[in-house]
């Protein structure tokens, strides 16, 4: 569940509370009952996120940031795990409607019957999110699981609420105690942007709220809690999150990442997910461990390579100095050699000499070349767009520019790439860390 830190007291999802009511009486149906189980399979299985996807506009759920977490999603996440006991304490701060909770629960045991294997889950499974209807459901879902696992009509000693104190509404970032009790935690949180706290340490401006999220959790989870979380591929490969991969490693051992595509087709936004497990503090490193590791004597573009991204900013650069050829995206064509230039500019800050290469910033995972690319050749400077990145060779000859443009075409480069970085606009540490064959 991606949720904001708002207050919810207008209830913008307040049509969803139809569906959980028809969940309740899914609940308390016999479950020899014809379509009983096709009927719980699907409320456990992407029901819940179809349903929200039908009563809630998309301009609503960005706003409230309400994307479910989705079963396929959630299970990746959960193989990431360790087995569970009965000594598991497992916290999901935003738990929306539950699909990490259900996640969990399905590897949790079940005890001799219904009632007390309710009664251990819900010393065992946390919760917390903004909207009570999704609070509701979550409590629902997890009746139904724990009554098809035991294939059970008995009747519930108490209510879902009373089985699961533990999932309430409340704030996750607020919600200290809670951290503390549990030995896993379990994250999908908001992605939206969000002014930086007074009291950040290792941000500014704004940032995306997953960030202090995963920083909260650490912060405040005892040590040897392990955290799970889905995550936007920004904090794994933007250049901008480095202090804060550099915070989460002095406060945990990063035990994996793993680059998993778009969050689904409504939230249309690369992910990857994180294991790491909380440490006493450390003194700061950052080990590289959240991008693809580099043999050490393989050879890299930026060994051969100068790498940087085009100076000029259209629209907010003044047109000052003397006038020079001028690029951007749309006015070189991928893979040509380009002498001739259809466009010129004054510019008085820093020009690029020819022979050097340049590829496109913004970069699709679909797209046939992550890396698209032209070689700029001639004498003449040449001014060139902040939307293109230039690799200009260290030994300035045209054939190290060509020996490149055959590297960026190999399906290596792209798979290289695929890995490395999921977010929209490639990066110079990214381009600067391509391998080089041969």
């Amino acid at each position: 569940m991606i949720q904001p830190t708002v207050n919810s007291d207008l209830r913008p999802f307040h049509e969803f509370a139809e569906y959980v009511t028809k969940l309740v009486q899914l609940s308390r149906t016999s479950h020899v009952e014809p379509g009983w189980e096709s009927k719980v399979d699907a409320a456990l299985n992407g029901q819940a996120g179809a349903e929200l996807r039908r009563v809630s506009p998309l301009k609503t759920r960005r706003e409230f940031g309400a994307f479910f977490t989705g079963t396929d999603l959630g299970a990746r996440l959960l193989d990431l795990c360790s087995a569970f006991d009965r000594n598991s304490v497992i916290y999901d701060p935003t738990c929306g409607a539950g699909d990490l909770l259900v996640a969990a629960a399905r590897r949790l045991p079940i005890e001799k019957n219904l009632n007390a294997t309710l009664t251990q889950w819900g010393k065992q499974l946390i919760g917390t999110d903004l909207h009570r209807e999704f609070v509701h459901g979550a409590r629902i879902r997890l009746v139904l699981l724990a009554r098809q696992r035991h294939r059970s009509n008995s009747k519930l000693k108490k209510t879902p609420a009373q089985f699961f104190p533990e999932i309430k509404v409340a704030n996750g970032l607020r919600q200290i105690h809670l951290l503390k009790q549990a030995t896993h935690l379990l994250l999908n949180p908001p992605f939206g942007l969000e002014k930086v706290p007074k009291n950040c340490a290792w941000a500014s401006g704004k940032m995306t709220l997953a960030a202090e999220f995963v920083a909260n959790a650490m912060e405040h989870a005892n040590e040897g809690a392990e955290l799970y979380a889905i995550l936007p591929d920004v904090l794994r490969s933007g250049s901008f999150s480095e202090n804060w991969q550099k915070h989460i490693e002095q406060l945990s051992e990063i035990r994996r990442t793993q680059s998993f595509g778009i969050f689904d087709s409504s939230a249309d936004i690369d992910v990857f997910l994180l294991h790491a497990i909380r440490v006493k503090q450390r003194k700061l490193t950052h080990s590289g461990s959240w991008s693809p590791l580099i043999a050490k004597n393989r050879t890299t573009l930026g060994d051969l390579f100068e790498v940087r991204v085009g100076t000029i900013v259209p629209h907010r650069d003044e047109e000052i100095g003397e006038s020079y050829p001028y690029i951007h995206a749309r006015s070189v064509p991928a893979w040509a050699t380009v002498r001739e230039f259809s466009e010129s500019r004054l510019h008085s800050g820093r020009l690029f000499q020819p022979p050097f290469v340049v590829i496109r910033r913004t970069s699709r995972p679909e797209q046939q070349y992550r890396a698209a690319a032209s070689i700029i050749a001639g004498d003449v400077p040449v001014a060139v767009e902040n939307h293109l990145i230039v690799c200009s060779p260290l030994d300035r000859k045209v054939g190290s520019c060509r020996q490149l443009i055959k590297q960026l075409k190999l399906p290596t480069t792209n798979d290289f790439l695929n890995d490395r970085i999921r977010c929209r606009h490639l990066t110079v540490k990214a381009i600067k860390q391509i391998p080089i064959e041969g």
